[in-house]
């Protein structure tokens, strides 16, 4: 069958499902309070550094080991189990290894390399990289300060005490409205590296940076939190997200997965969190999938434009990874050639199923079912559609 090939997996399971963590603690992301206790502007600094670095630390699972369905038991009596992007995680202990068949000497020399090439490509060797690559953009000094740090490209980011004006929305038709905030709109209460944050523009696009969305963030002078600065206050953990087509499940499970990768790269699966759908536009989103969202939160998803003519003040912000990334995961993944058993997609789909509540019952029927979807897309149609029904038909007798 000859069409192109899409690297995925629909539908993980955390060790720590049901985290019995702090909301707040869950989500990796400290309180204000808890962040900077009252100390000197220089023990503050050094503090929120070391906290940072704390706050993408795996912890171990201790939760989920009387759960019949929890489909991580088995690694649950093996202390020494890890994802793989652990700083302590050895290769013999990680989730899963992948297997290459051949070496594609393009990208390889050997075996080995080419194994590690695609664990970092599509395993969770590419969430160790995000954690690896995240940097401190605007850092607070004090207690009631503001939080930005982000990966490179500002691929992902994680923001406290973070101000929102939307008083003056400039909404159109554009979901993802370039210039939607000016200076002042949008930041918090901290000191901003603007050579840095300009700087990671290079990949700027709707759906594979935040750059367009926090290029304006601002160093404020007030706390908003502070000094009653925010007509409203969401301080449950909150995900931002831009989202991909929702009546298409291939693009919308985009979604998902890199909503998932964000989940292992702030080191929580708390479901007591809220998710705003960042949207510029007017209009409404069109989901057939929604149903999804119930492995990820509890309550519904929001729109931005829900809070126009409000200044909002988030306590925990997280932006989380988008759909189509360059060399992201799974729209635009250039994979090494001849290699498979990706852990990071199987967990996804076990995650998903184990939260969702769907039991997967083993067919009865001795036959295997074909189901085949045509495109009618002038890249996506298979071309020997009619070679491929002729085989079912007449030679498998069953569809």
């Amino acid at each position: 069958m000859r069409s192109k090939q899409a690297v995925g997996a629909i539908t993980g399971f955390s060790l720590d499902s049901r985290s019995r963590y702090p909301s707040t603690e869950r989500l990796g992301l400290a309180t204000t309070k808890d962040a900077i206790p009252s100390r000197s502007k220089g023990q503050a600094t050094a503090y929120m550094e070391e906290n940072h670095e704390k706050q993408i630390r795996p912890r171990p699972a201790s939760t989920n080991s009387e759960d019949p369905f929890c489909p991580f038991r088995e690694h649950l009596t093996k202390l020494n189990s890890c994802w793989g992007y652990e700083k302590s995680c050895d290769k013999d202990q990680r989730f899963s290894n992948p297997t290459c068949d051949h070496v594609d000497f393009g990208w390889a020399k050997n075996a080995e390399d080419a194994q590690e090439i695609f664990w970092k490509q599509a395993d969770f060797g590419y969430v160790k990289e995000k954690v690896a690559k995240t940097q401190i953009l605007c850092r607070p000094h004090q207690q009631g300060d503001s939080l930005l740090a982000c990966s490179s490209h500002l691929q992902h980011c994680r923001a406290s005490n973070l101000y929102l004006d939307l008083r003056k929305p400039r909404r159109g038709s554009d979901r993802f409205k370039e210039y939607f905030f000016e200076e002042g709109e949008i930041g918090g209460h901290c000191d901003l590296d603007t050579n840095k944050l300009l700087s990671q523009g290079q990949r700027k696009s709707p759906l594979q940076s935040w750059f367009a969305e926090l290029q304006k963030y601002s160093s404020l002078d007030f706390k908003p939190f502070e000094d009653g600065q925010c007509d409203i206050i969401i301080k449950k953990p909150t995900f931002f997200m831009k989202l991909d087509a929702g009546v298409n499940m291939y693009h919308h499970f985009c979604d998902f997965i890199n909503l998932y990768i964000t989940q292992h790269v702030n080191n929580s699966f708390s479901t007591d969190v809220q998710i705003i759908m960042w949207d510029t536009s007017f209009y409404g989103y069109g989901d057939l999938f929604s149903e999804t969202w119930k492995a990820f939160t509890d309550y519904e998803i929001t729109h931005l434009k829900e809070y126009d003519s409000k200044r909002l003040c988030v306590k925990d912000a997280v932006f989380a990874l988008l759909p189509r990334m360059r060399y992201g995961l799974f729209y635009n993944t250039p994979l090494i050639s001849n290699c498979r058993g990706t852990g990071l997609f199987r967990a996804f789909s076990q995650h998903v199923l184990h939260r969702l509540n769907i039991n997967q019952n083993v067919l009865k029927e001795e036959k295997i079912r074909v189901t085949i979807l045509t495109r009618s897309t002038e890249f996506r149609k298979i071309l020997n559609l009619n070679e491929v029904l002729f085989l079912v038909l007449h030679i498998l007798f069953y569809v």
